[in-house]
């Protein structure tokens, strides 16, 4: 069984989860993770939250890389840290400061000040190279990252005043750029599964966009080895999700909004299963119409358990899925 759970990790603000008593959590409803020794203190009961739950591998959106307003932390790195894992991987949708100027990282690592375009004249006032994006951790070994552009919906101009002919009254919002984050893991994470893919993405925040880079990024993710799970905040409602006909949701429980979640926004996908000819799904993976990828060690895998949790930090729900693998 892989146990697969995904966040928006809302750069470690406290949330609704945040006085619940579970975990060290119940002292942090009000923290202020400007300070990196609080910050730190968040994301150690996160990673005891987290714990707890005991995933195999975690989807991370909205995640922080040396930003002030979260203690100018390398996010992922010290959840791994504390979780004691080896595997993880940032990747950056923008480079530079959360308010200031946003730029595409030349490498969405942002490991170095070469990963960004300004981070050589940033490294000369002693700054390490900050951005904002997607993460994934694994309690398994990783064999390869991989990463995709999904681009960026158009820009929204927002009316704000009264006078239709003052220019001051409108504002214009710039869409986030977004990206798939992929990590090929080594075979023997699941008995009887060999390599598997997974994606970890956050969508746009309009329907018609999300839906496009959501069939972008399941286009990508099946070109590697299967199977395939993308986890993430789709921003996608479970109805408009299974309209879209696009790889198969497993998973149940609303995520959205933390304090009283009655949205699945955050999911978690896998490959569809091969149907008959009348269009009903067969039984198992190695029936006909299976694709092509599908074999004893590469099945198609099936939810086994899972559910939501409000945790420590954010203004979503965590969900996870428990996965088993079904080869004919």
């Amino acid at each position: 069984m892989l146990r697969i759970l995904t966040l928006n990790l809302q750069h470690g603000q406290p949330g609704a989860g945040a006085g619940d008593g579970s975990a060290s959590a119940g002292s942090l409803a009000r923290a202020d993770i400007r300070d990196p020794h609080t910050a730190r203190a968040v994301l150690a009961a996160l990673a005891e939250q987290l714990a707890e739950l005991a995933p195999d591998i975690v989807a991370l959106q909205e995640v922080d890389l040396h930003q002030p307003r979260s203690g100018r932390l390398d996010q992922v790195a010290v959840l791994a840290e504390f979780l004691g894992w080896e595997h993880h991987r940032f990747a950056a949708t923008y480079a530079g400061p959360i308010a200031g100027l946003r730029r595409r990282p030349l490498r969405s690592a942002l490991e170095s000040p070469a990963d960004d375009i300004l981070g050589p004249a940033r490294a000369l006032t002693g700054a390490k190279p900050a951005g904002f994006g997607n993460a994934l951790l694994s309690r398994h070994r990783v064999g390869a990252w991989r990463i995709q552009r999904l681009g960026r919906g158009p820009a929204t101009v927002v009316r704000r005043g009264d006078n239709p002919l003052d220019p001051r009254s409108y504002r214009l919002f710039t869409a986030t750029a977004r990206n798939l984050l992929v990590a090929a893991i080594e075979p023997g994470a699941v008995p009887g599964v060999g390599a598997m893919t997974v994606g970890a993405a956050h969508l746009a925040t309009r329907r018609e966009i999300a839906s496009a880079q959501l069939a972008a990024a399941w286009s990508a993710l099946t070109t590697l080895p299967g199977p395939h799970v993308l986890a993430g905040d789709l921003n996608l409602r479970a109805e408009h999700l299974a309209a879209l006909g696009v790889a198969r949701p497993v998973g149940e429980g609303p995520t959205y909004p933390a304090s009283g979640p009655v949205h699945r926004i955050d999911h978690v996908l896998t490959d569809p299963w091969p149907t008959d000819a009348n269009g009903l799904p067969l039984a198992t993976a190695q029936a006909a119409g299976a694709p092509a990828w599908v074999g004893p060690e590469r099945p198609l895998l099936r939810a086994v358990g899972g559910g939501a949790r409000s945790l420590v930090v954010s203004d979503h729900a965590c969900t996870w899925v428990d996965l088993e693998p079904v080869a004919g």
